[in-house]
């Protein structure tokens, strides 16, 4: 009896045992469940608050946007000289770093006629003869687009051949014949591979796909460089001008030509005055003025068709930072048809990605005996430069 006893004490006492840790398994899975539960609702309203602080930032870009074609609309009435553009405009003020709750904005307008139009070598298409005419007499004369180029890339430390010019007209002109023998054709991309466009550029960067430039040469040259569209329907493609009041330096010595340093130096220092030059034939008396040539010869160094002192094509860039979230538009601002109210002809927005760049900073500086501030300044190098900052605004 005292035997049976003690074997169903212990048969019960290992039921015991499996029911506990039945439970314990049980209890545990509950747990697994509603931690993947509150994980997974921790990561939908992680997103959900992402998603909406990324409509809200992008509804306060349009906005400003909005605020931009009316800082660049011009009207009757108005104090600004409609027929002008310059540096000391309205526009041309940096987008004040703008408070918004939970963030802010900041941003600034380029004219993009300040800069060179690549799209502009598309005239040479139809006109072999005016591009074989300027690849003869690059080293003095008239300044046409192709000596523009040449002058530019020669100021850039770049190297210059009549190949430099027949290949961009190659890769803009919509068939496949060679423009001369330095130019290149789909024959000539086989190999890389790559397809030659036989249209205008949409964007600055294709200029790395044209045969005898590379990244480097092209990543140096951006910030003076554009790809605008032409006016009128191929073939009758007009070029777009480049105002001399408000194009670089780099860009205005290359616009000089033999000239360069003297062309420069009468704009600048007209800037530095506060003042800006209000048609061609201003700057054309003031440089017949000082330069050894005779009177209307300003005019066909520097023709109307190549300078102007107006603008109707700028770029808004432009930074929305809300909670963890940072929106970049860039902005292409199109008044040709319309001055009174400019339209958006095209719009690029993209969110940067968090990048934690202080660790990078951190494990590159370990013992090396960098002091916090050295460190600091280390960070700085390795962060998303502004749209603004890389503009020096």
């Amino acid at each position: 009896m005292s035997r049976t006893l003690n074997l169903l004490t212990h048969t019960s006492a290992k039921q015991d045992g499996v029911a506990l840790l039945a439970a314990l398994v049980l209890i545990l899975g509950i747990v697994m469940v509603l931690s993947n539960i509150f994980y997974r609702h921790q990561i939908d309203v992680s997103q959900a608050s992402d998603a909406a602080l990324s409509d809200q930032a992008f509804l306060l870009a349009l906005s400003v946007e909005r605020w931009a074609r009316q800082r660049l609309s011009k009207t009757e009435g108005m104090d600004e000289n409609t027929d002008v553009d310059h540096h000391g405009e309205n526009w041309a003020q940096a987008v004040p770093m703008l408070p918004v709750e939970g963030g802010l904005i900041r941003g600034c307008l380029l004219d993009l006629q300040g800069l060179i139009n690549l799209n502009n070598f598309s005239v040479y298409a139809e006109d072999q003869e005016l591009l074989e005419k300027e690849l003869s007499t690059l080293s003095g004369g008239s300044v046409g687009i192709a000596s523009l180029w040449r002058n530019f890339l020669t100021l850039a430390d770049l190297p210059v051949t009549p190949a430099r010019m027949a290949t961009l007209v190659d890769w803009l002109d919509d068939d496949n014949q060679l423009v001369n023998p330095w130019g290149a054709e789909q024959p000539d991309y086989d190999s890389l591979p790559r397809v030659v466009a036989n249209t205008l550029m949409s964007d600055a960067t294709e200029l790395a796909a044209v045969a005898g430039y590379d990244v480097r040469e092209v990543q140096s040259l951006l910030p003076s460089i554009t790809a605008l569209p032409l006016a009128g329907t191929s073939p009758k493609l007009t070029p777009t001008t480049i105002n001399i009041n408000t194009a670089s330096e780099n860009i205005l010595r290359a616009l000089g030509g033999e000239f360069s340093d003297t062309f420069s130096a009468v704009i600048l220092e007209t800037r530095d005055e506060g003042r800006y030059f209000e048609t061609n034939q201003d700057l054309y008396q003031e440089l017949e003025r000082v330069l050894p040539i005779s009177p209307g010869e300003a005019a066909k160094f520097w023709p109307s068709t190549l300078i102007n002192v107006k603008s109707d094509l700028f770029q808004l860039y432009l930074e929305v930072q809300l909670g963890d979230i940072e929106l970049r538009l860039k902005s292409t601002i199109d008044r040709r048809k319309n001055k009174e109210n400019p339209v958006v002809m095209a719009r690029e927005i993209f969110l940067v990605p968090d990048i934690v760049l202080e660790l990078k900073v951190e494990e590159e500086s370990y013992g090396t005996g960098e002091s916090e501030d050295e460190a600091e300044r280390h960070t700085d190098s390795y962060r998303i430069q502004t749209a603004c900052e890389a503009l020096g605004v």
